[in-house]
């Protein structure tokens, strides 16, 4: 047995490049905590806190994220908040190197490629810097593809596991709904058998139901949010004309007076203390179930009666997302919470309640230089330009075409939940720059999939791979024994 010593240098050329990464994506960490301390905060930041202070499902997301913050509570610091979540974003990367270089036998180089847009990226470390759901989640969703990938063909334990971590997802931002059905078809489409589907089922339904069912004790319904409808209506606010269709005289207080040119963007129809939901008395309560349903069919009407200004719209903002730079949308004071600021700003007055109820040291984000500094100066230039990001879900087609004579390949399941994370926000809601970090590792093991994997000793690796997938197919619909000369479906990762 070669001594520790060996054994280490050998782990260390086999994945230098990734280590090298690695250490940058770890220091540019350490710069951001000493120069941002300790934490940097969005309007939403506030109402996760106060879910944490005092568990309540609340009506407009879910609470998944509060759960996380309740679980740290004892230890009443945001910077320990923010030391995790810096290293679910390196945990991230590792989880794409890992499953690229050990799972699907990339070369080390292009396994660590795949892996440095979450490692180097500015704006993803800034938003693991901030008291937000994001990084949580896209930990949680690469969790989850992890797991489903790891095997050719998901057996029925792998499949219990991701549809559970996607249903935690899904308690912490309600866009991986969707993402559940797409884990559901892909075990279809995979051929893994009925009882992974049946297990991948329920192991997203548990938690889901037992969320229902919490909420339905605070408000009365089964129910995951009351915001669903509110969110559409908000999205048909940004195109709708009442003359185009004849709402009913109750929904009529809906309509907008301003021409949508000179409409604000969806939030406002929704956060704004201006807005009609909020403002009008004639109106149910805000984020009532009453209120969701009502602006729900407000917002179906004016699609079914404008399906073409709603596809503009949505298609308007969506390619903000493909460009190479960074368009400000929806307002400049938004985009400036996902940028490494200059000036320290007081917390608004109304959480200052919470905020010392949760951690007693100073919540105000302190500046310290150099560190912020160049902290600025990094996020000016080096981030997942949305040309790349085009390019990448590109060549994640690629990968699944090139699949498809294998049921669309693994490729298959990251690119869809990656396009389906790109997709749903502005149609559902608004384009906001906040949701392509989450997309990005997604989208980056998907592209990886399209590359030529390296050949190995007794054959090429999509040639083992295929023999595996044909012996756990056969696994999965049989009686659940491996033979053992079936091919095993992973290098060994200490190899060069």
């Amino acid at each position: 047995m070669p001594p520790p010593g060996s054994r280490l240098r050998a782990f260390a050329v086999a994945h230098w490049p990734f280590l090298i990464l690695f250490l940058i994506g770890a220091v540019l960490r350490v710069l951001t905590v000493l120069g941002y301390r300790w934490a940097m905060w969005f309007p939403d930041s506030f109402e996760y806190i106060a879910g944490a202070l005092e568990p309540t499902p609340s009506p407009a997301r879910p609470a998944g994220y509060s759960l996380f913050l309740r679980a740290l509570l004892p230890f009443h610091s945001f910077e320990l908040v923010i030391v995790l979540q810096h290293l679910l974003g390196l945990g991230v990367a590792t989880a794409v190197y890992v499953l690229l270089r050990k799972r699907f036998g990339l070369p080390g180089w292009g396994a660590a490629l795949a892996a440095a847009p979450v490692l180097l990226d500015a704006y993803e470390i800034q938003l693991e810097h901030m008291v937000m759901s994001d990084t949580l989640f896209t930990a949680l969703v690469v969790g989850a593809v992890t797991v489903a990938l790891w095997r050719p063909v998901p057996g029925p334990r792998a499949a219990a596991a991701a549809g559970l971590l996607l249903a935690l997802a899904a308690l912490t931002r309600s866009v991986a709904l969707p993402l559940l059905v797409l884990l559901l078809g892909y075990l279809v489409i995979r051929r893994a058998g009925w009882r992974a589907l049946a297990l991948g089922a329920a192991g997203a339904a548990v938690p889901l139901a037992l969320y229902a069912t919490w909420f339905h004790s605070e408000h009365d319904r089964f129910a995951l949010t009351n915001s669903s409808g509110i969110f559409l209506y908000s999205r048909a606010m940004t195109f709708v004309d009442c003359a185009e269709f004849d709402p009913p005289e109750r929904e009529r207080p809906l309509c907008p007076r301003l021409p949508p040119e000179k409409r604000p963007a969806s939030h406002y129809y929704v956060w704004s203390g201006k807005a009609v939901l909020r403002s009008d008395p004639r109106l149910p309560p805000w984020f009532s179930a009453e209120q969701e349903a009502l602006a729900r069919d407000f917002a179906v009407r004016a699609i079914r009666a404008q399906p073409g200004d709603y596809a503009a719209a949505v298609w308007e903002e969506m390619r903000l997302g493909f460009s190479w730079t960074r368009p400000v949308f929806p307002d400049r004071k938004t985009v400036g919470y996902y940028r490494f600021g200059t000036e320290e700003t007081p917390l608004p007055r109304f959480v200052k309640v919470d905020v010392p109820d949760y951690d007693p040291g100073r919540a105000e984000t302190r500046i310290v230089e150099p560190y912020a500094g160049f902290l600025r100066g990094y996020q000016d230039h080096v981030y997942m330009r949305g040309t790349l990001l085009t390019g990448l879900l590109a060549l994640g087609l690629v990968a699944v075409a090139a699949g498809w004579r294998r049921r669309g390949g693994p490729a298959l399941l990251p690119w869809s939940l990656a396009l389906a994370m790109t997709v749903i926000p502005p149609v559902t809601v608004m384009f906001d720059y906040r949701y392509q970090p989450p997309v990005i590792p997604l989208a980056c093991v998907a592209a990886a999939l399209a590359v030529p994997r390296r050949v190995r000793p007794g054959g090429a690796a999509d040639d083992v791979a295929a023999a595996s997938e044909a012996s756990e197919a056969s696994e999965a619909s049989g009686n659940g024994r491996k033979r053992p000369s079936d091919p095993g479906p992973v290098p060994d990762l200490s190899a060069g």
